[in-house]
């Protein structure tokens, strides 16, 4: 009986790995490059190590016949490459940053001498994208810290991108528990919409609007794609926005932030009722990542919570004492004429002419007897004026502000397992306060040769 429970949750996470690996865009980027000596001449046979700088992770590749070497699905992040060979000093180029998508170009150029010596190279090196048409730009982490963002939305960094028009009617629409506020922008074009939202390569859009959207502190990195021809990019009219979520390292790290607003330091904001100032802003929260095994299983957790009351204004015409029990002798138009209340009763039709006249209520007074008792009782639940309204006709003669509440909280977690050089994985929740999202995703492919193709 155990066996068979083994076995179908082995089933039942190899089926959720199969299908998201199948609807996912990657994410990942690509490392190549040619390993020549000093006269250029290709070096066969190379030994090409990459290895993350965060986790210490490392894959290996054999250079070809040309002496090129590719590195598919690399995680953005900082790497360090190494190339070792017979007869040759060890190439060691530091500094390489991968972003989203992007493919770096390194080719190591050996120099003749001992394995016991190591040519260092500190120089960052150059992201060429050869094998795409597409225009894309990165927000990189240090942007994300470094700028500021009202509504602490990471896929409105997208309007940093000169070709990405804002749609959004107001601030407040851009925050992350907005459905549509992933989506509110063109990208080269009129396809606010229709732009394809991807979050850590998976699709997390539901026709015109945004199922889940991480917390600023939970993110990585933000790309922005202009037009995105590639065939693996289906559901877009034109613009691809994708977020990379932080993952755990072999060290501890954490943050935490809190954004307060509190009436007790503010001068008076609501000059048109003197109301009290009914603002409270709390906005706090925090992340923490690093090794559960090192080299080997990593994690990252983040935590965000709003809590804000608003002030809201409402500004209504209400019957006054007089019109609730059907006295209207002191209705005025805005000419200053009584506003006459007819008789629907004494309606008198004339054929000759097709007009028809009524007579008015004497004293402009609906009598008692003529008011409907299912309106005399829902006319006690109404609010009654608190002013005098804006001129003679009584208009706008309840005014007043209100709170308006917002909760909402964001929890995320990526577990990343790294099996050994050929098999790693990914799973990752989210939870916004509405629906949860689970993922499972191989992050790199079984099948992927140690040799360049």
């Amino acid at each position: 009986m155990g066996s068979r429970i083994i076995l179908a949750i082995a089933l039942s996470l190899g089926f959720l790995v199969h299908v998201t690996a199948l609807r996912a865009q990657d994410y990942r980027a690509r490392v190549q490059g040619t390993v020549t000596d000093h006269s250029k001449g290709a070096v066969a046979g190379a030994k090409v190590t990459l290895r993350s700088v965060a986790t210490g992770v490392e894959s290996t590749r054999e250079a070809d016949a040309s002496g090129h070497f590719i590195f598919d699905f690399v995680t953005p992040g900082a790497y360090t490459l190494t190339v070792e060979m017979t007869g040759f000093s060890v190439f060691q180029q530091e500094n390489i940053t991968v972003l989203t998508r992007g493919d770096v170009t390194v080719n190591p150029e050996l120099s003749v001498g001992g394995v016991a010596q190591t040519v260092s190279v500190a120089a960052e090196a150059l992201a060429l994208e050869f094998n795409t048409t597409t225009m894309a730009q990165t927000v990189t982490g240090k942007m994300l810290q470094d700028l500021p963002l009202l509504a602490r939305n990471p896929f409105t960094l997208v309007l940093l991108d000169p070709a990405v028009v804002n749609r959004y009617s107001t601030v407040s629409y851009r925050n992350p528990f907005y459905m549509q506020a992933a989506n509110g922008v063109d990208v080269g074009g009129s396809t606010g919409g229709r732009n394809d939202i991807l979050l850590d390569g998976v699709p997390v859009g539901v026709d015109s609007r945004g199922s889940y959207t991480p917390s600023m502190d939970a993110v990585q990195e933000v790309s922005v794609q202009q037009n995105s021809v590639d065939a693996e990019f289906g559901f877009s009219a034109g613009g691809n926005m994708s977020v990379s979520m932080k993952a755990g390292t072999n060290e501890y790290h954490g943050t935490g932030y809190y954004f307060g607003r509190n009436p007790a330091l503010n001068a008076m904001t609501n000059r048109y009722t003197r109301s009290p100032n009914l603002v409270r802003q709390h906005i706090g929260g925090g992340t923490v990542g690093g090794p559960i095994l090192k080299n080997r299983l990593f994690t990252f957790f983040s935590y965000e919570r709003w809590s804000k009351t608003e002030p809201r204004e409402g500004t209504r015409t209400l019957p006054t004492d007089l019109e609730r029990v059907g006295d209207f002798s002191q209705s005025l138009n805005a000419a200053g004429g009584l506003r006459v209340i007819y008789d629907p009763w004494t309606t008198k039709l004339d054929p000759a002419t097709s007009t028809a006249t009524r007579t008015p209520f004497p004293g402009n007074v609906i009598p008692v007897s003529r008011i409907d008792p299912s309106a005399a009782i829902v006319m006690k639940d109404i609010w009654k004026p608190n002013g005098p309204g804006d001129d003679i006709t009584g208009v706008n003669n309840y005014k007043a502000t209100y709170a308006w509440w917002t909760k909402y909280y964001n929890i995320s977690n990526r577990t990343d397992w790294v099996a050994n050089e050929k098999f790693a994985c990914t799973c990752a929740t989210a939870h916004s306060g509405r629906a949860w999202t689970i993922r499972i995703t191989p992050t790199r492919p079984p099948h992927l040769p140690t040799t360049a193709a």
